[in-house]
């Protein structure tokens, strides 16, 4: 009867996978061991797996420094028969044996939404999203530059490949975490569905400037629009936690929520403090008029006063003008 021995890491994630079909396996750092281990704990020639006459499996310590025990804490000193799928310690190594008869869970469906999750990974919607982020920033900063012949567009747009790495931390943390566990990275997809959420916060933002401004920035609408921003954060995040950590889908959800709920009670503080939804005074939205539009071109003193000159001289002449149709049709009358 053969014998399967998992090595595992310390989250017990298995890292290794080995079968063998010899009555005796030797275990330890020892390059002639029939299962080599690396960690430091664990001697040279640290224990050996026998086969008994009934084809079970006995694990012995052979006078190892630090020595090999059983799940339940027991010390191995003389052979101790060990049950199929049961956990073992060589030092600090963790090892899982089973014998080849040990039953295996059922095969999973695939999960339909991680599927359909995982194709934001895919580069030409993953690049279709970045340029729609990129042209919507673009846009922004045309609307709020007032003169666009003041040589801020270069200034401006060095910021664009900053705003790219600040978007891709968070995608980066959640694929080392989900590394670190031992789980499929799936960085790609997690930018894209970053990518996706700021994507529609930009719009969400433009509808709510019109809306605003049609409605003569009534206060629901922009309790609304903070709202709408949270919810998109939490599918975002619920979309993220989905991919990358190993819980219940639950706890991902109210994971998800918790932190939008954080994030919309701090930003229902500041409003209340700084009482900005209360005030009813007019305010400048470069979405619905950029400040090019808005705003005169500069001129000098000079400039202002040959405007000023050739105005009243045209009111002047005008002012002549009538005076005399007046005068013609008083005469022929």
């Amino acid at each position: 009867m053969a014998i399967m021995i998992e090595v595992l890491n310390k989250q017990h994630k298995v890292i290794e996978r080995h079968k063998f079909k010899q009555d005796v396996v030797r275990l330890g750092r020892a390059y002639d061991n029939d299962l080599v281990l690396f960690d430091k704990h664990v001697s040279p020639h640290h224990a050996e797996l026998s086969k008994t006459e009934d084809g079970s499996w006995q694990l012995k310590d052979l006078a190892s420094l630090n020595g090999s025990s059983l799940a339940q804490g027991e010390p191995i000193h003389v052979e101790t028969a060990l049950v199929s799928g049961e956990l073992c310690w060589l030092g600090q190594q963790a090892l899982r044996i089973y014998d080849e008869n040990h039953p295996v869970p059922p095969a999973q469906p695939y999960n339909q939404l991680e599927q359909k999750l995982s194709r934001f990974g895919h580069w030409p919607l993953m690049t279709m999203l970045l340029l729609l982020v990129l042209l919507s920033e673009v846009f922004s900063m045309w609307l709020d530059v007032p003169n666009p012949e003041r040589n801020e567009w270069p200034r401006l747009l060095v910021g664009l490949p900053l705003l790219v790495l600040v978007l891709m931390i968070w995608p980066s943390l959640l694929a080392l975490w989900a590394k670190i566990n031992q789980h499929e990275a799936r960085f790609f997809a997690q930018v894209g569905i970053t990518f996706a959420a700021v994507v529609l916060i930009q719009l969400l933002n433009s509808v709510f400037a019109v809306l605003n401004f049609s409605l003569d920035g009534h206060a629901v609408f922009q309790w609304l629009e903070e709202i709408s921003s949270i919810l998109v954060i939490v599918g975002m995040l619920t979309a993220n936690f989905y991919l990358a950590l190993q819980i219940s889908t639950t706890r991902k959800v109210l994971l998800a929520s918790a932190i939008g709920g954080v994030i919309l009670l701090q930003s229902f503080s500041d409003t209340l403090l700084t009482n900005d939804y209360h005030q009813r005074m007019p305010s400048f939205d470069s979405q619905l008029l950029p400040l090019s539009f808005y705003f005169n071109e500069p001129q000098t003193s000079t400039e202002f006063e040959a405007a000023n000159r050739e105005l009243f001289e045209q009111v002047n002449l005008l002012k002549e003008q009538q005076t005399a149709e007046n005068e013609n049709d008083s005469t022929g009358g």
